[in-house]
């Protein structure tokens, strides 16, 4: 397995932070990973462990706000712009590897940014993978908390606030949440407009999966607390080529699970990207 760190210049000239990992044989396919909100890149480890010896490429970036971009911590203007960052890097990765199939996994807000890319640009993408994916948000994201954002997103729109992420709900695996809460690039407050993009990444995201065409893959925790509803976006989805996996008792990261929890979701995640090959 080869492994490359880079940064590509996203939207507004962004110095966007990626990885890349190789196969040491000859490549099959491209996955590009969206992380979620308030982690990085380095957190998908399982996954590229699982499909690169396997033959797949793996692309991934540290949104901007999020690990080693160059960018205000916790913070973006517009959700819009996290779409347009992945479309740059797609067409970076097309021009890389013309010839091989791109898939593009999104895990919770990844999830959403990558409903919405898919899309708004289904050219050339060969599928769409769901991690942590829900209709709407779940704990932390109360009433009073929601009001709050919106009010401060252009009055103050850099201040923080806790968006009350429990480590404990991602997880059963103890070691996971440890590192979760020592992982110095995970941050656990948020600026408010951050916030406020996010509830509009959700609106955005649920309005626009009608519109999606490319076969698509969902897996998401029955016991996920932090981002609910999956099965309702399966309902959105009106392509005939979905496939809805919902793993009982599964937190929000089924891919960081205990290991042979986690052995069945990334083996389902494998046998579908084969069968779409």
């Amino acid at each position: 397995m080869k492994h490359e760190e880079d940064y590509y210049e996203g939207i507004n000239g962004l110095k966007i932070y990626y990885q890349v990992w190789r196969p040491d044989e000859t490549p099959k396919a491209v996955v590009q990973i969206v992380h979620g909100l308030a982690e990085h890149s380095g957190r998908y480890l399982n996954v590229v462990n699982e499909l690169v010896p396997k033959g797949y490429i793996i692309y991934a970036s540290d949104l901007r706000g999020h690990g080693k971009t160059k960018s205000l911590k916790a913070y973006t203007k517009k959700f819009d712009y996290f779409v347009e960052d992945q479309k740059i890097l797609f067409d970076l990765i097309r021009e890389r590897a013309p010839d091989l199939p791109i898939f593009m996994l999104g895990h919770s807000m990844g999830s959403l940014i990558a409903r919405v890319y898919a899309a708004t640009y289904p050219e050339g993408l060969t599928g769409l993978i769901l991690s942590g994916t829900g209709k709407k948000e779940g704990a932390g994201a109360n009433a009073f908390l929601k009001a709050m954002v919106r009010m401060f997103s252009v009055l103050s729109p850099k201040r923080m606030v806790d968006p009350k992420l429990d480590p404990e709900t991602l997880s059963h695996d103890p070691e996971v949440v440890k590192a979760y809460k020592e992982d110095p690039l995970v941050f656990t407050k948020i600026t408010i407009r951050l916030g406020a993009e996010l509830l509009k990444g959700f609106k955005k995201a649920n309005k626009m999966t009608k519109n999606i065409k490319v076969p698509t893959l969902i897996q998401s925790g029955s016991a996920d607390k932090l981002v609910i509803e999956a099965e309702e976006v399966g309902k959105l989805l009106k392509i005939s080529d979905k496939t809805i996996k919902i793993y009982d008792g599964l937190y929000h990261e089924v891919y960081n699970e205990l290991e042979e929890d986690r052995k069945i979701v990334l083996k389902d995640l494998v046998d579908w990207l084969d069968s779409h090959l």
